[in-house]
């Protein structure tokens, strides 16, 4: 017999942290399966919950998008891109916060620590970083490189969900975003978001959502195949697993 229990968290959430040891106590699993890869496992157990050097490394890339380039393209970009730009500079913040970004948020290590109380084994299934980062950084060099390409993604693409757009104004504004957090913590409003994400820059949703969906996927099948588990993953990619 073989019990799946996929359990989609909001990185910042002490909800989420709570929802984990809640429902480890309570299925009380063969296996514990974690986003994070083996490296980033080693570095939580050992560091702050709040530590989270993947979501440093990403505000580094995003930071950059729109500068530099020439001006003559930036006189070219359409209307939208006024509010584009500064949600994909903010994008790594928000990714990390609505379970995007495979941090080290206090729910793994809550997910870590309760699996280690109980006897369960820990599985790590999420891509190594330094790979998403390099994949990320092709991608981005990618559209980098066609600008106009990148002007008519963002064009064709259709308005952010509500929610997408008040975060992004509260989080420019140096405001308390933990309300809608939780208020998209559930699998339909995640769906909307990441189905947004999918539509406005497929580039970087194919490195930050598909190929982790699949490889996590694959991971499960390959040493979940038995007993109990507790999957403790982003909200965003549940919908995918």
């Amino acid at each position: 017999d073989n019990e799946v229990y996929l359990l989609g968290t909001a990185h910042i959430s002490q909800a989420s942290n709570e929802e984990v040891v809640d429902l480890i106590q309570l299925v009380q699993p063969k296996y514990v399966f974690v986003e994070l890869d083996a490296n980033r496992a080693a570095q939580l157990r050992s560091s702050a919950a709040s530590k989270n050097n993947m979501a440093d490394s990403f505000n580094t890339l995003f930071k950059g998008i729109g500068k530099g380039l020439p001006p003559n393209i930036m006189q070219q970009l359409p209307p939208q891109m006024n509010n584009i730009l500064p949600m994909l500079q903010n994008a790594p913040q928000m990714m990390s916060r609505m379970g995007w970004l495979g941090s080290q948020g206090g729910e793994m290590k809550a997910a870590l620590e309760e699996a280690e109380r109980i006897g369960a084994t820990c599985v790590y299934g999420d891509v190594d970083f330094e790979v998403t980062m390099r994949d990320l950084r092709l991608a981005m060099m990618g559209m980098a490189a066609n600008p106009m390409n990148l002007m008519q993604m963002i064009g064709n693409a259709p308005s952010p969900p509500k929610e997408l757009a008040e975060l992004t104004g509260i989080m420019l504004s140096g405001g308390n975003p933990t309300q809608i957090i939780e208020a998209v913590k559930t699998r339909e409003q995640a769906k909307q978001m990441t189905k947004y994400v999918s539509e406005a820059l497929p580039p970087l949703y194919d490195v930050m959502i598909t190929k982790r969906d699949v490889h996590m996927a694959k991971m499960l099948r390959k040493h979940c195949s038995e007993g109990k588990v507790v999957a403790v993953v982003g909200a965003g990619h549940v919908e995918g697993i």
